[in-house]
């Protein structure tokens, strides 16, 4: 979904074809790289817990997406980006929390923070 509300801006379909290249590679690297995270911290994670991750824990930053499609003022785009990166982040404690050992929690979750922190960032960007 964050893909294609990427792509579907009034962009040329060259630098939509690039904007949709990035945001893939991004949150699959992501993916793979949070999921490895987490088991080299001796946790466990299980399939769902990374469908969790990308899936319920992206979707304020698709609404962000979403809200900033309709909106030209930067400011604005700011405050909606950091409102759904700490939403996103909230939501993503509980799943990291419960799948690495307590005193790791902050290990899992930075990975998981910047993840959300560059699709904010692309979010910001697009325009």
């Amino acid at each position: 979904m964050l893909q294609v509300l990427f792509s579907s801006n009034n962009l040329h379909v060259i630098f939509q074809s690039e904007v949709f290249a990035v945001a893939f590679a991004l949150l699959a690297a992501g993916a793979i790289i949070l999921t490895l995270n987490v088991l080299l911290l001796g946790g466990h994670i299980i399939f769902f817990q990374s469908l969790s991750l990308l899936g319920y824990c992206l979707f304020p930053l698709v609404i962000g997406a979403l809200v900033c499609m309709l909106k030209d003022n930067v400011i604005i785009k700011v405050i909606v980006v950091s409102v759904a990166l700490a939403w996103s982040s909230w939501a993503a404690y509980p799943f990291m929390s419960s799948a690495v050992n307590p005193r790791r929690k902050a290990l899992a979750l930075y990975p998981v923070f910047l993840m959300y922190v560059s699709v904010g960032f692309l979010i910001i960007a697009i325009d």
